[in-house]
């Protein structure tokens, strides 16, 4: 009797053990369902999709790069970024993503990761998007947003 609970414990363990890669892999896939789902309802030109997946008080910030050999950081309402894409023509707005680097802890998330945009079948620019999410009750929402942008250079950022 005592052997068998013996195996059962270290079963049990074992279990546990190998149980914990998978469930990290599923928050990456949560976090990253979200990135794919802005970028989706950015070419659907889906306004209500696209402020669904942003917490409401979030911010965007984008590196101005140097001024005066100054470097900058822009900040901006998410509300104009929303507007834009509801008012663009479904598929004008179409930004392609490289790797994404996901880092989890708890629950809150960031994601790294190289883009191209595109406006309406043109390379506009490419850069970094560097996301925060964060778990709010059951889902992942996105509250902060950081990218650089270079219209250079970009003819080989994503292959």
């Amino acid at each position: 009797m005592r052997r068998m609970a013996t195996v059962t414990a270290v079963v049990g363990i074992l279990f546990g053990i190998f149980a914990l890669p998978a469930a990290a892999q599923s928050e990456e896939d949560e976090v990253r369902a979200v990135v794919d789902a802005l970028f989706d309802a950015m070419r659907a030109a889906d306004s209500a999709a696209v402020r669904g997946l942003f917490h409401p008080e979030m911010e965007v910030m984008a590196s101005s790069g140097a001024r005066d050999g100054v470097a900058g950081v822009r900040f901006g309402v998410i509300e104009g970024f929303i507007e834009q894409v509801g008012g663009a023509e479904p598929g004008a707005f179409d930004e392609r993503i490289g790797p994404a680097e996901i880092r989890i802890d708890d629950n809150l998330a960031t994601v790294f990761t190289p883009y191209a945009f595109h406006y309406n079948g043109n390379l506009s620019h490419c850069g970094v998007n560097v996301f925060l999410i964060a778990r709010v009750g059951e889902v992942w929402r996105i509250v902060g947003l950081a990218d650089t942008r270079r219209e250079q250079g970009c003819e080989e950022w994503l292959q």
